[in-house]
C-alpha cells in the first residue's frame, strides 16, 4: 500500500492511495474459501463448491468487504504514518474502478487538528497579576457567619425586621415575571441586609412573614449580567441571636483556640490562603489567555459544530426541557472558540516541551490529597489511583507543570489591592 499526502488548509490533508491487486490478493482468496464453507448449495459439500460458482455467486460481496477493509487500513496507516489527528472519518473521492486482478486508487480528503504557529513566549512576554490581601471586613464577615452556625434561634410571628433571616423557596423569573423551568430552588435561607439582600432588597423584604409571597429583583453585580427577578413563597421568619466575640465563643468554636484575637488571627490567615488560591488560579488563566490571543489559529467549524452539538445535548438534559439550539450555539460560540484554541496550544505545549506525569510525581499528589484526611492514609492512595480518578490526577499535575513552565517565562507585574476591590471575600472560615 503506497500512501501520499498532501497538505491544504492547516486543518486538511489529501491521502492519495495506491494498492495493487497483488497485496489484496492473499487477503481476497481466504475470505472466499472460508465463504466456500459456510455457504450451503445444492449438490455441493460444504467447501466443495467449484472457484468459478462462487465468483459468479459471492465474488462482488467479497470484494465489497474487502475494499471496505482496504479503505479503513488506508485511513489508519495514513494517520498513524504521518501522525495526523483527525477530527472527521474523511470522504473518499476519484475512486478507481475495482475488480479481480485490479489495483485500486482512491482519494481520502480528511481534516484534522490545525497546523498553527505558537506564540513566541520562550522571548519574554509582560503579564499583570493582581494580589489581594484580606481586610477586617473579612474577618469580621467570616466571623458573622461563625455566630451564625452557634446562634440562638427564635422564630418571628410578627413580621421580619432588618438582619432576620427568612427561609423559603425560590423562584426565578424573567424579565416579563415569567418562572424560569427548573430554577425553583427549596429551602433557602436569606438574611435581611447581608450583601444582595441589603439596601433596595432588605426594604422589600422588611415585614414579610410565614406564609407570604414576596417578590424582589437583585441587581446585576457584573458589567455584563441581569438583574435576577426572583418570587419567593416564605417559610418562616426566624431571629438568630447571636454568641458575643470572646474567648468562650473562640474556645466554642474550636478549643485549640484559648482567645478570640486566636481566632481572629486563624480566620484571616484563611482567607488569605484562599485568595492567594484564587490569585494564582487567575494567574493560570491570564497566561492561557496571554496564549490564546497571540497564537494565530483557526479551530475548524467541524471541531466548533462538534463541541457545540455536545454541548447542546448536555444543556437539554440539564433542563429537561425544550431548547433553542441555536441560542445556545450563538451564546457559547465565543467560549468555544476560546477552550478548542486552548485545547490545541496546550496539546502542543506539552509534546514540544516534552512534559510528562511520572510516578514520583503521582505518589507527591497522592501525599498531598490524604494528608488532611483520618483514616488510613495508604487505602486512600489505593482508591485514588482508581482508574475513575487517576486521569483527573494526572491532568491536575500536568497542568501545574505547564503553567510552572510558562509563568518561568513571563515578566509579571504585580498589582496590590485590597480584597474591597473585588467586593471582599466574604469566606466561611472553619
Amino acid at each position: 500500500m503506497d500512501i501520499k499526502i498532501e497538505a491544504g488548509k492547516p486543518h486538511e490533508r489529501t491521502l492519495k492511495v495506491h494498492v495493487d491487486w497483488a497485496e489484496m490478493e492473499p487477503g481476497f482468496e481466504k475470505k472466499l474459501v472460508k465463504l466456500n464453507k459456510q455457504v450451503k448449495r445444492p449438490g455441493f459439500r460444504p467447501g466443495k463448491i467449484p472457484r468459478k460458482i462462487m465468483l459468479q455467486a459471492y465474488g462482488h460481496s467479497v470484494l465489497a468487504e474487502m475494499l471496505d477493509e482496504t479503505v479503513q487500513a488506508a485511513y489508519y496507516k495514513g494517520i498513524i504514518d504521518n501522525k495526523l489527528t483527525p477530527i472527521d472519518q474523511g470522504n473518499i473521492e476519484d475512486m478507481s474502478e475495482f475488480d479481480i486482478g485490479k489495483n485500486l486508487e482512491f482519494t481520502m480528503q480528511l481534516q484534522v487538528e490545525p497546523d498553527f504557529k505558537m506564540f513566541d513566549y520562550q522571548a519574554g512576554f509582560k503579564i499583570t497579576k493582581t494580589a489581594y490581601s484580606a481586610t477586617d471586613e473579612d474577618v469580621n464577615h467570616a466571623l458573622e457567619h461563625l455566630q451564625e452556625r452557634f446562634a440562638e434561634v427564635e422564630v418571628r410571628e410578627d413580621g421580619a425586621v432588618d438582619g432576620d433571616m427568612l427561609k423559603g423557596d425560590l423562584q426565578y423569573l424573567d424579565g416579563d415575571g415569567v418562572a424560569i423551568e427548573g430554577s425553583n430552588v427549596e429551602n433557602r435561607y436569606i438574611k435581611i441586609g447581608d450583601g444582595v439582600f441589603g439596601d433596595k432588597v432588605a426594604k422589600q423584604l422588611i415585614g414579610s412573614k410565614a406564609g407570604d409571597e414576596v417578590g424582589f429583583d437583585i441587581p446585576a453585580q457584573a458589567k455584563d449580567a441581569e438583574d435576577l427577578h426572583i418570587r419567593m413563597q416564605v417559610k418562616a421568619v426566624e431571629t438568630h441571636i447571636l454568641p458575643e466575640l470572646n474567648d468562650e465563643f473562640a474556645k466554642q468554636v474550636d478549643p485549640k483556640f484559648e482567645t478570640i484575637e486566636a481566632l481572629k488571627t486563624s480566620t484571616r490567615e484563611d482567607i488569605q490562603k484562599q485568595l492567594d488560591y484564587d490569585v494564582a488560579r487567575a494567574l493560570d488563566q491570564s497566561l492561557a489567555n496571554k496564549l490564546v490571543e497571540e497564537t494565530e489559529l483557526e479551530v475548524p467549524e467541524v471541531m466548533l459544530t462538534d463541541y457545540l452539538d455536545k454541548l447542546v445535548e448536555r444543556v437539554r438534559k440539564e433542563r429537561g426541557a425544550d431548547v433553542d439550539e441555536e441560542e445556545v450555539r450563538i451564546q457559547n460560540r465565543e467560549r468555544a472558540e476560546w477552550e478548542l484554541s486552548w485545547y490545541l496550544i496546550r496539546k502542543q505545549l506539552i509534546t514540544t516541551e516534552k512534559l510528562e506525569v511520572s510516578e514520583e510525581d503521582i505518589d507527591a499528589k497522592l501525599d498531598e490529597l490524604v494528608a488532611q484526611m483520618p483514616g488510613d492514609k495508604e487505602k486512600m492512595k489505593a482508591l485514588y489511583r482508581d482508574k475513575q480518578y487517576l486521569p483527573q490526577i494526572k491532568d491536575d499535575i500536568m497542568e501545574k507543570k505547564l503553567f510552572s513552565h510558562l509563568v518561568s517565562f513571563a515578566k509579571i507585574k504585580v498589582k496590590k489591592a485590597s480584597s474591597k476591590e473585588i467586593g471582599g471575600y466574604h469566606a466561611h472560615a472553619h
